[in-house]
Parts: C-alpha cells; structure tokens; sequence
C-alpha cells in the first residue's frame, strides 16, 4: 500500500504523542510544526522510501537534531547576531568561491567578489529559509550557496569571469565599429549608423558600462566605483551587453566577435 500524507501525519502524531508521555511535551510540541512542514515539502516521504517503519527513526533523529541545533538556528535566523554570521559568512564566501572556480570561474580576485556576492545572495535565503532539522546545518546551507550560484550563473554572470584579454578582444571589437579605420569604413557603414540606437535598447545599468567602458573609457575599476558594484558585476554587465548587442543587430552581429 502507497504511503499518503494523511497516513504518515496519523504516525508521526503517534509518535509525539508517545514522546509527550515520556515526559517530551515541551519538545514534541515544537518538533511538531517542523515534522508538518518536512512532510509538505516531501522530506519524510524521501526518507522512507515507502518504508513506515522508518517514520519512527526519522523522529526520533529530528528530535535529537532540533535538541542540538534549536538554540544556534535561532542565533542565525532570528537574533541574526555577529558572533554566529561572522563565521557562517566566511565559510558560505568558501563555499561559493570552490563552486565557482569548479563550474570554470577562474581562481582569482574577481572570483572572489562574484562569491562574496553569492554569498550575500544566499544569506538573505538563508535567514528566510525553513531548516528541516532532518540534516546538519552545514550541508543544508551549503546547498543554498550553490542554489545562489546556479542562480547567479543562468543570469549569465559566469561569463562575467573572462580573462582580461578576453575583455580587451572585446573593447577593441566594439571601439572599432564605433571608429571603423578608413579601409573599413563603408562595410561598416551600416552598422556604424544603428549601433547608437542599438545600444539605446538595453537596460540602464548595461547601457551605463557601455557607455562608461568604450565612450568615457574608464577601467572597470573606475566603473565599479562610479556605478556602486563590484569589478566581478561590472565584467557581468559588460558582457552581456554585449551579448544582448549581438542579438539587437542580427545579421550584423557576427562584426562583435568575441
């Protein structure tokens, strides 16, 4: 027989019913919501992989688990104190950076920016977020620096990590539709006169780089300060300007190589 909600909730209801007899009712009360929430998510049924039997060891290492970690979780999520972030900070920084550099960041300053970014991303997840109890905190938080990592990645901000001879192939490429040398200037004729337009098109802040980049020519460090953002966000911007230049001019994109 399948296993249904309201069958597993019926046990794990005798089991804290059991667990407040024996002189648990303080615990059973607030492992109760936990267990409720775990078993929406489809957490418990994961775990018993259709086996009822095990509903009895899930609880009792919930229980055990909420017993160790309660007091420091509420440190975190709710107090939200110094003395619990500050190092929590540091090793979800780590743990963002090691993802990055595994999914072809390269391992330098800039990375570590974009993971510092991440890192605040998925603490501001994290203080929201519900802990099962049913695993250790660190995996669990783990999984959401990668979650914001991934995040950050399909935005298209991995490609924010080129090398910087990439980015200046990419200057170059662009400063030279914007001032073709002569011998060019009538195949790039066209190009030339809707490019002003084209870049017209993006959003603000990736029109913003462009303009700061390839017409006021400032460093990217130059932009950051001016734009309030890191290095690692203004090499995201850039690049995906670029991108989104490609598609705008169609036919005509292949003249922004990268």
């Amino acid at each position: 027989m399948s296993l249904t909600s309201d069958k597993i909730k019926a046990e794990i209801n005798k089991y804290l019913d059991a667990l407040e007899k024996n002189g648990g009712k303080g615990l059973a009360g607030n492992i109760r919501p936990i267990l409720y929430s775990n078993l929406e998510r489809g957490r418990i049924e994961a775990y018993l992989e259709g086996d009822i039997d095990r509903l009895g060891e899930y609880v009792e290492r919930l229980a055990a688990r909420y017993a160790g970690l309660s007091a420091s979780i509420h440190e975190i999520q709710t107090e939200r104190t110094n003395k619990a972030w500050e190092p929590l900070f540091e090793r979800m920084q780590t743990w963002a950076f090691n993802f990055l550099v595994r999914k072809g960041f390269h391992a330098d300053d800039s990375t570590r920016e974009i993971a510092v970014e991440c890192a605040s991303d998925a603490a501001s997840m994290l203080m929201k977020a519900h802990f099962p109890y049913d695993t250790d905190f660190d995996p669990w938080a783990h999984v959401i620096v990668q979650n914001a990592c991934r995040k950050f990645i399909r935005a298209g901000t991995k490609k924010s990590a080129i090398p910087d001879e990439n980015l200046v192939n990419l200057d170059e490429n662009l400063r030279s539709l914007v001032d073709p040398p002569p011998e060019d200037r009538d195949s790039s004729k066209d190009l030339t006169a809707i490019l002003p337009n084209a870049i017209e098109q993006l959003s603000e802040s990736r029109r913003q780089v462009i303009r700061l980049a390839y017409f006021e020519e400032l460093s990217p460090e130059e932009i950051a300060a001016k734009m309030g953002k890191s290095v690692g966000a203004i090499y995201s911007l850039q690049f995906n300007a670029l991108e989104d230049l490609r598609k705008i001019l169609g036919p005509n994109r292949n003249n922004l190589n990268d």
